[in-house]
């Protein structure tokens, strides 16, 4: 018998999606009422000129400042973000705008908070202080298609004196304001970061698709979101110039952010988190790996929705019973991640037998995404899953 469960379904961001929308940032900056802009972004993003395109765009908001704050690194630091808020009041900003990918998006809504509810990162990182007022206006840009930041109401931050990495986030007080999709700032994107990313956001999709808090909005975002992504991945990554295919990357990356923000996440990003605090593995590169061991583990919980992610990714199930398209969908992720050229064990990254115990210590330590889980996990079964990606 079908059974619907309570759930609650917000979304708060405007979305600007297609090529060249990046015109629109002047009228949304006016929109939201600015004076001063603090354009956020890390150095790859001002080396690929993307920085000056969005710089400009703002720009042509007559009478609005706009400075820029190109400091943030990969897996960033609460310190990071501190410094882009002492930036920020230097400048007496009132509008803070993240180009880049979730580690530049994180940290811009991270400064936006500090604007309007002060302190530093780490009060709310790790000593769990609430947001009670809402962050400062903010626009993200994102040009990985892979974070859904955009969209999300998380920051995730890597603490500068335990390297362990989290995310907070508290009810409708951090979502942005506007979201702009636009492709062509992915123009110079570096085809092993595309493909970082896109299986980032398709662990994201995976992952709250069958987490127990999905729930009938959730899903049809997710099977929409995966099958995009399957069905345009390996052209963005073997035709940079293919514009259309890097667009359907960015609509997958956002509508399953809006999906996860709502159903939550699971065993492969516990797993992904600790990889990226302790030894700075890419997120999208640890999350990948973990993608497809956790799906191993977790079908025996969601066989139904597991065999249906085999006909999304585009497996041939014909014949199939449920159990052997599960398995199908599993080794439709390895081919994917063996065509996008992706590291698939821990010692590709430079993680050993010694590491995992402190690896699984961390991954641990994230009750939420592991309580969302579809199956219950101990720290045997964690630390069995970071031996078997040796």
């Amino acid at each position: 018998m079908y059974k619907l469960n309570k759930f609650i379904f917000d979304e708060p961001t405007k979305i600007i999606c297609g090529q060249g929308s990046i015109s629109d940032l002047a009228a949304e900056i006016k929109r939201l009422g600015a004076n001063s802009a603090v354009v956020v972004c890390d150095g790859g993003i001002v080396k690929a000129g993307v920085a000056d395109i969005v710089m400009n765009a703002a720009k042509e908001a007559d009478g609005v400042s706009v400075s820029l704050f190109d400091k943030i690194i990969p897996n960033p630091l609460d310190t990071t973000i501190d410094e882009g808020f002492e930036f920020a009041k230097s400048k007496n900003a009132d509008l803070i705008i993240g180009v880049g990918g979730g580690s530049a998006m994180d940290s811009a809504k991270g400064i936006a908070l500090l604007m309007t509810n002060g302190g530093k990162t780490r009060d709310y990182l790790m000593d769990g202080k609430v947001v009670d007022k809402r962050i400062a206006a903010n626009i993200l840009i994102p040009t990985t298609a892979g974070t859904g930041s955009e969209v999300t109401r998380t920051v995730v931050a890597t603490d500068s004196l335990t390297k362990f990495k989290d995310g907070f986030k508290y009810g409708d007080t951090m979502f942005a304001d506007v979201a702009i999709l636009d492709p062509i700032l992915m123009t110079n994107l570096p085809a092993p970061v595309l493909a970082a990313c896109a299986m980032d956001a398709l662990t994201h999709a995976i992952e709250s698709y069958i987490t127990w808090k999905s729930n009938p909005v959730t899903d049809a975002l997710n099977e929409g979101a995966i099958r995009l992504i399957a069905e345009n991945i390996r052209t963005a990554y073997s035709r940079p110039e293919d514009m259309d295919a890097k667009e359907a990357l960015l609509l997958a990356s956002c509508i399953t952010g809006i999906a996860f923000d709502q159903a939550g996440l699971g065993l492969a990003h516990c797993m992904g988190h600790p990889m990226g605090g302790l030894f700075n593995v890419p997120h999208g590169v640890a999350c990948a790996m973990a993608l497809p061991v956790t799906m191993n583990f977790n079908k025996i919980a969601c066989i139904d929705k597991m065999a249906k992610i085999a006909d999304m990714l585009g497996a041939d199930t014909t014949g199939m019973v449920k159990r052997e398209a599960a398995e199908a969908a599993i080794e439709t992720v390895y081919e994917m991640m063996e065509d996008l050229n992706l590291p698939m064990t821990l010692r590709e990254v430079g993680i050993d037998d010694e590491d995992i115990p402190a690896l699984t210590k961390d991954a641990m330590g994230f009750p939420g995404m592991r309580g969302a889980n579809p199956r219950i996990a101990t720290a045997d079964d964690v630390e069995a899953l970071y031996f078997e990606l040796l």
